[in-house]
């Protein structure tokens, strides 16, 4: 089953969303306060079988109750029980997947799709209703015939998960359960004893199955899991047994393990043809035990759709990891935008795989500080800690901003890329080598640009704009990273044949300034990476920061002008 359209109306931060989900797993990025989260749980909240949900003022848009909420998913792949006369049938419309488009009259050829919509007024009353134009008023649609749909999703219902309760991944897998009230209601008046003689064997083989599918992502049970009752968690009805490893409650895990297991089991039920809602995937996990659930959340699924010989359904998940942006690939990201409450969905083109793996943090900013190089990067650190101790102004991480490393020449495509994606972006890089697009296209592109007059690289700059004792400083900086040897032998080799080769001591202190030596410097420190690591490129920052005061009218002084201006504004 797949979600193909989902629309969102007055719930919550998002006024007004319109989107088509393409594919069978896709990973929702962006900027905190997007509207990522809210997506799944209108999700959730349209398809799940809870019959009760709570809702308050709070969740209507700017509080405002007055404003209907209304979420409509139209879902294909639809059990085809729902399908028949006596249930939707005559309520089903078409999917075109060539021109992805919804046919109120369902076409030859089409997919036939439900649209689920759930609508709540200022009553606080949720009703859920199968619509289309034809029956726009719409077909009410059970709690029970909605968990029919086989929608989970993990976000705060992890150790509900772990029970054998209403919509739960293991009541899913048990099959009927009818007689469990009655179990329970003996249960609750009787407690263990109560459950002696009576067989849990559909339990326990729901339990079985579930021990054998978490192997896969690294959860191994102490001692077996088995159903047992969960006192803590009696109620008459079916959640009062719970998923158990040897007498304990694996909710009582750790809660890596816990969500580990219940996405485990979860992605079983997408194999399967059902739809996994996993909001922050990441949390509660380590690196190495993201990426291994990741690969086994898609090894089965059909990231191109057709693959896949047995039923498939959908992930949608969420994420503010770079590590899960790392693993997965860039045309499954999708890019959450909000403008004024309306909420739109971006694709992340396959095209910037590179920088997708490259520069995973940048696209969890909201503005993007594209660097030539590592120098570059770790200037900003020392920038943004000048800033903040004189200026007294707020973080580089409060205005959302994230450097990042445009990888030298492909530094100006990477700002047109996420200028494109619809980042606020800054290309900050030299001006000694031809790039394309230009600085000046950039700028035609509405991009703003920080480049160094006088065709020179960044260390060339420093080189020619700091006083002469921080010329000395950057030399001595570079012989503590690489060693007296190197540095004195690169500079001599560049001066070779030059009136300034006899010149050139093992003590940088005794060397006399002049404008060619400066330039050999500068020349040297950009064509041997002296500072080409983002550690070293800090320190060098703060080395010029301190000099600063002292050459206000200087190119390097008033570019960085200029990017304190595009970041704090003044």
């Amino acid at each position: 089953m797949r979600v193909r359209h989902l629309r969102i109306s007055g719930f919550r931060g998002i006024q007004e969303l319109d989107w088509m989900p393409d594919a069978s797993f896709l990973c929702l990025i962006g900027p905190g306060d997007s509207g990522k989260s809210t997506v799944l749980e209108a999700l959730e909240l349209v398809l799940s079988p809870r019959w009760n949900p709570s809702f308050d003022d709070a969740d209507f848009s700017n509080g405002d109750s007055t404003k209907v909420i209304e979420i409509t998913a139209t879902l294909g792949g639809v059990p085809d029980e729902l399908l028949l006369e006596g249930k939707f049938g005559l309520e089903a419309r078409g999917w075109d997947a060539t021109q992805k488009k919804i046919h109120d009259e369902p076409q030859e050829g089409d997919e036939l799709v439900l649209s689920i919509r759930l609508r709540v007024d200022t009553s606080l009353e949720p009703v859920w209703t199968v619509v289309n134009d034809r029956h726009p008023e719409g077909k009410p649609i059970s709690a029970k015939n909605r968990e029919r749909l086989g929608v989970a999703q993990l976000g705060s219902y992890v150790d509900w998960h772990l029970t054998w309760g209403k919509g739960t991944v293991l009541s899913r897998f048990t099959g009927k359960t009818g007689d469990m009230s009655a179990i329970l209601a003996d249960v609750s008046r009787t407690a263990r004893k109560a459950l002696e003689g009576t067989s849990l064997a559909s339990l326990d083989e729901a339990a079985n199955r579930a021990q054998n599918i978490v192997k896969g992502v690294g959860v191994v049970p102490a001692r077996g899991y088995h159903a047992q009752l969960d006192v803590q968690a009696v109620t008459i009805g079916q959640g009062g047994f719970s998923l158990h490893d040897g007498d304990v409650p694996v909710r009582r895990a750790g809660l890596g393990t816990r969500r580990l297991l219940s996405l485990a089991l979860q992605r079983e039920l997408v194999k399967q043809g059902g739809i996994a809602l996993l909001d922050e995937i990441e949390f509660g996990l380590e690196p190495h035990r993201i990426r291994r659930l990741l690969r086994v959340l898609r090894q089965d699924g059909d990231v191109t759709e057709g693959k896949s010989s047995e039923p498939f359904g959908q992930v949608l998940m969420t994420t503010h990891s770079p590590v899960v942006i790392q693993e997965i690939q860039a045309s499954e990201l999708r890019i959450v935008r909000q403008t004024g409450g309306k909420v739109e969905v971006i694709v992340v083109p396959q095209d910037l795989q590179d920088v997708v793996r490259r520069e995973p943090e940048a696209f969890l900013g909201a503005r993007v500080l594209v660097c030539e190089g590592k120098t570059e990067v770790g200037f900003c650190r020392a920038l943004d800690t000048l800033w903040c101790r004189d200026g007294g102004r707020t973080p580089l991480a409060s205005h959302g901003i994230v450097p990042v490393n445009g990888n030298g020449s492909q530094a100006p495509q990477t700002t047109l890329a996420f200028h494109r994606l619809g980042y606020e972006v800054v290309y900050w890089g030299d001006s000694d080598v031809q790039v394309s697009p230009t600085p000046d296209e950039l700028v035609k592109h509405g991009v703003t640009t920080v480049v160094w007059a006088d065709n020179l690289a960044t260390e060339e700059r420093i080189a020619q704009d700091l006083p002469w004792e921080g010329v000395v400083e950057m030399l001595q900086l570079a012989v503590g990273e690489h060693g007296e040897e190197s540095i004195l032998a690169s500079v001599k080799n560049q001066l070779s044949g030059t009136d300034f080769s006899g010149q050139i001591s093992a003590d940088p202190n005794s060397w006399e300034d002049s404008p060619a030596l400066r330039a050999t410097i500068g020349k040297t420190a950009k064509s041997k990476g002296w500072f080409k690591r983002i550690g070293l490129g800090e320190r060098l920052g703060d080395l010029i920061v301190e000099y600063l005061n002292r050459i206000p009218k200087t190119d390097l002084a008033q570019k960085l002008i200029d990017l304190r201006k595009w970041v704090h504004g003044s």
